[in-house]
């Protein structure tokens, strides 16, 4: 039989501890760890600062999952008793600790597996949250490109050499309304257009300048703005609202004539 040293030396109390001694040396030392209380004493030692480790390692999981998994442990877990030395000292068991590592791990896989899943989640809920930036950009971007256009007909509205016209919709668009400010001293066009009735996708309204009989065109009004600036043209002896298809046209299509007024 071996001595204490040799067994202590061996690995062996380390091995049975992990259920990695060999059928034929476990008999031979559980009747040692019965016998010399030392050596007993060693054992319960290492299987403690096994369990450190598991412990010191361990990561919280959520509270259920650990609830269910120590349920599921105790009710399937069979344990190993040692037989109970003469000073009533009971060594501990080696296969309690190894199903206490097993549930460690299957908790630290749990565990990860959950972190898995809320990472994706806080992913996409990073993308939704950076899509709602955006949105968010834009309509702050929208409300300062509407301030600015605001602040620029304030300002072409105060000055005295700026005309005001009016153009009433026709029995196209019975009740649609436009204004137009031209000033001839800094040359320069705008429409305000909120007030004509919305148009299908492939549709869009179209200023024009009648200039000695030919329809120059102005520039397309974006009614998503509240003022929309025009491309001033001398010598326009009236103002003239077509409907034309998405993108505009290169010459104005008078049977879709909507609203026109003479300077």
């Amino acid at each position: 039989m071996k001595d204490r040293k040799t067994v202590i030396e061996s690995g062996m109390l380390e091995m049975y501890l992990l259920g990695l001694l060999p059928d034929e040396q476990v008999a031979v030392l559980e009747k040692m760890l019965v016998e010399d209380i030392v050596l007993a004493e060693k054992y319960a030692e290492i299987e403690q600062d096994f369990e450190n480790v598991s412990l010191e390692n361990a990561i919280q999981p959520p509270d259920f999952i650990k609830e269910d998994l120590f349920t599921a442990i105790q009710e399937d877990s069979k344990v190993k008793t040692l037989p109970k030395e003469t000073t009533q000292k009971e060594a501990k068991n080696p296969q309690t600790f190894m199903w206490i590592a097993a549930g460690f791990a299957a908790v630290f896989m749990i565990t990860s597996l959950w972190m898995f899943t809320q990472w994706n989640t806080t992913q996409d809920d990073l993308q939704v949250t950076q899509q709602e930036l955006k949105e968010i950009k834009e309509q702050i971007n929208d409300l300062k490109g509407n301030l600015k256009d605001s602040e620029l007909l304030a300002q072409i509205v105060k000055d005295p050499n700026t005309l005001q016209y009016a153009l009433k919709g026709n029995d196209k668009i019975p009740g649609g309304f436009a204004t137009a400010y031209i000033n001839h001293e800094d040359k320069s066009a705008i429409v305000n257009a909120q007030k004509l009735p919305a148009l299908p996708d492939d549709k869009t309204y179209q200023m024009w300048a009648d200039v000695e009989g030919e329809m120059i065109n102005m520039g397309i009004i974006d009614k998503s703005k509240d003022v929309v600036i025009l491309e001033y043209i001398d010598a326009a002896t009236s103002l003239n609202i077509t409907i034309e298809p998405a993108g505009g046209s290169d010459h104005a299509t008078v049977t879709q004539l909507v609203s026109n007024v003479y300077l």
